[in-house]
């Protein structure tokens, strides 16, 4: 049987990266759903969903 189960990691891009960051705002036109610390590390990070346009700005970051 097959596990069809999504879980909302599965949904969302976590970015530690301020350059990625950056470039998803102004390059892309995507913003963070939101921000948040690590709570270990005390390091912003920012939480986006995963879609077709992130995945095309991403793409075009790693070139």
């Amino acid at each position: 049987m097959a596990n069809n189960t999504t879980t909302l990691q599965d949904k969302m891009f976590f970015c530690y990266n301020k350059r990625v960051k950056q470039y998803l705002y102004f390059e892309g036109g995507i913003d963070s759903e939101f921000s948040a610390l690590h709570p270990k590390t005390k390091r912003e990070f920012w939480v986006y969903f995963k879609t077709e346009e992130l995945d095309k700005a991403l793409t075009g970051y790693r070139k």
